[in-house]
């Protein structure tokens, strides 16, 4: 298998923090692809991210306060304004040159507030993927965020995989060896992977089996579209079987979008967001209980192997190791993010 790489696409969005988890007039203190950074709310609710690190003696940020549209150094006290720039100093009236903080462009949308973490005149915001269904009254989501000890494209390799659900994942999504079996397709892109495949004719998976109290077999379908450098989006289902869900009529089962926003921390640590959202029951508060803990314990069982196999790794190297067939889609991912790392690295 390829080698996993310390760098990092950074002229790309990033999913920062759910927008409902960031609050008004409280920094948070994060770190993105190795660098520690500091989001608030300025007075009008505009998110702002800010390089963790006072310019006068690298005193966290994040350990101060919010202050206006600004935030207010805890230790001296100098002020920065939402472009990074000191704007006083108790005490005297000259602001002293480099007296600025790095700013990185934020968007919210989606219900998810997302950071660029390189060239600002590059952050085109609309190549934010276009993830409507997170912020959309015609479905309900339930979401959750996972830290994960673990190297981010890891879990993008787990996810691109189908064929571990079915020994990974007994309990929560299936237990039929058959399954698999079954044949993927795999679709690429210039930056993104899709892998799809359906399942006739089976018993529903236990989670689907709850959420729509299917009786009998059911038609089975997964597409997962990875977009570079770290998000999926998973159109997933069921329905009664032989009732023209594989023709496109899906009245007689339940549809899914499961969607992961992977940013890196560090090296070998993971920012995971996850959501699981439904078109149907919406206004059933023990449905979005039944779906939130489900998945949860999906995506927690992901979480706990991965970490087993960080820790193993003891690195970001796959040396020693073999590839099967599975490993398709995962290997199709790391060629394009190594093509794409290479050539923003001989652009800048």
């Amino acid at each position: 298998m390829a080698e996993q790489t310390s760098k990092f696409l950074k002229n790309a969005w990033y999913a920062a923090i759910w927008a409902h988890e960031l609050p008004e007039s409280l920094p948070i203190p994060k770190t993105f692809l190795n660098e520690p950074v500091v989001i608030f709310r300025t007075t009008d609710g505009t998110p702002v991210a800010l390089a963790d690190k006072c310019c006068h003696r690298a005193a966290p940020l994040s350990l101060g306060e919010c202050d206006g549209d600004g935030i207010r150094c805890g230790y001296h006290g100098l002020k920065f304004d939402e472009a990074g720039n000191c704007v006083e100093i108790p005490g005297q009236t000259q602001i002293p040159p480099g007296a600025t903080v790095r700013a990185y462009p934020t968007v919210q949308r989606w219900n998810m507030v997302w950071i660029w973490m390189g060239d600002p005149a590059q952050a085109d915001d609309s190549t934010i993927p276009e993830y409507f269904w997170l912020d959309d009254t015609e479905w309900k989501a339930a979401t959750g965020y996972i830290p994960m000890q673990g190297n981010y494209q890891l879990l993008v390799d787990n996810l691109l995989d189908f064929t571990h659900v079915t020994y990974l994942h007994k309990k929560t999504l299936s237990a039929d060896p058959e399954e698999a079996k079954v044949p993927v397709k795999v679709d690429r892109g210039e930056r993104s992977i899709a892998v799809s495949r359906w399942i006739f004719n089976h018993e529903a998976p236990p989670l689907f089996a709850k959420a729509g109290s299917f009786e009998g077999k059911v038609d089975r379908w997964q597409t997962t579209t990875w977009l570079a450098p770290s998000t999926l989006a998973f159109d997933v289902g069921c329905a009664r079987a032989d009732t023209g869900a594989v023709d496109g009529d899906r009245s007689q089962g339940i549809s899914i979008w499961s969607t992961h926003l992977i940013t890196p921390e560090t090296d070998t640590t993971t920012h995971y967001n996850w959501a699981y959202v439904r078109d149907f029951a919406l206004d059933d508060d023990n449905m979005t209980n039944i779906m939130h803990d489900g998945a949860k314990a999906t995506f927690e069982e992901d979480v706990e192997m991965i970490e087993a196999q960080q820790e193993r790794l003891g690195s970001i190297s796959f040396d020693g190791l073999i590839d099967i067939n599975a490993d398709n889609p995962p290997l199709q991912m790391r060629r394009i993010m190594e093509e794409l790392i290479a050539r923003e690295s001989t652009i800048q």
